[in-house]
């Protein structure tokens, strides 16, 4: 009996092993972080040559970086994504991945966004640029353009000030910038889409224009500010055919669905996820917009949180 009950202790094991078959292993559970950002993963993965750009945008709406896992190549992409999903969440986990130099812009953009001094201990061990990291990262969580370096220094210094205008919300600081005119547009840019504010893009190319930056600028700040939602795909289409007063009349072809998806899950357009023809697009519409609302949940959240809380 004994020999038998030592038998049948392993039973559960081997039956396990058989339910998996020769030669196959257990697939490992996704994470809750790769769960939450999977809808808008496998929205993007739809969006051809638009793909990468539209995970850099789901990192962006959602603060999540497990969307950044799943771009093709890596280069300005990923650094940008990895950046996108660390300044929306405010935290700088999704920083570390990146080399000194991309690291480095991350943290300061997370203090920019956050004001916490705490972002920048990420910074303790980087010695990029002589090791004055540091303490540029703290000049820009107090908002302190005094304690930039000089602008000779370089683009340390220029980084140092254009989150510093970002931090206090302050285009006139980067005049601060000096001479170089593209740096001291994509700062004041910076500004009005942070302060979500796309009458203020036209001053910023008053004295040196450029319709099309200028528009990009008056484009990102009202995605900012709500009156449009953030682009999943190519923003030409998006703005024939998203950002539209009648909701996706005119389109064509498989364009239909992504356009009634896409103004289902962000709330602009009269129809539901029930008006998509194709079953599993209309069931993925479901699962983007179960996921929108719950981002939209936590983002009031944490403004509710940061109401209460004493200012530091």
């Amino acid at each position: 009996m004994p020999r038998r009950t030592f038998h049948l202790r392993w039973l559960p094991t081997v039956v396990a092993w058989l339910a998996l078959g020769p030669g196959c292993t257990q697939k490992e559970a996704p994470s809750p972080a790769e769960r939450a950002v999977a809808p808008y993963v496998q929205w993007c993965e739809a969006q051809g040559a638009a793909r990468n750009s539209c995970l850099v945008s789901a990192a962006r709406v959602t603060g999540n970086a497990a969307a950044c896992a799943k771009l093709k190549g890596a280069g300005a992409d990923r650094n940008a994504c990895l950046q996108a999903a660390a300044r929306t969440a405010g935290r700088v986990e999704a920083c570390r991945p990146l080399a000194d130099r991309e690291l480095v812009q991350c943290v300061l953009a997370v203090a920019a966004e956050t004001g916490r001094l705490s972002a920048c201990e990420a910074l303790d061990d980087v010695h990029w640029q002589g090791g004055a990291t540091r303490a540029v990262c703290e000049a820009v969580a107090r908002g302190q353009p005094d304690a930039c370096p000089r602008l000779e220094v370089g683009e340390l210094a220029s980084w140092c000030l254009g989150d510093v205008a970002l931090r206090q919300r302050d285009a006139a600081l980067c005049t601060r910038l000096g001479k170089d005119v593209p740096a001291v547009q994509r700062c004041g840019v910076a500004v009005a889409v942070a302060r979500r504010a796309p009458l203020e893009c036209a001053a910023i190319f008053s004295a040196t224009p450029d319709a099309s930056a200028q528009h990009r600028c008056e484009v990102d700040a009202a995605v900012a500010a709500g009156h449009f939602p953030p682009c999943f795909g190519d923003v030409a289409l998006c703005e024939r055919f998203l950002w539209v007063p009648r909701p996706c009349e005119g389109t064509k072809g498989a364009w239909v669905d992504d356009c009634l998806m896409h103004q289902a899950v962000f709330s602009t357009g009269p129809f539901g996820c029930g008006a998509v023809q194709d079953a599993h697009r209309r069931s993925l519409c479901a699962q983007l917009r179960d996921a929108q609302e719950g981002y939209l949940l936590r983002a009031q959240r944490a403004d509710a949180g940061a109401s209460a809380s004493p200012a530091r």
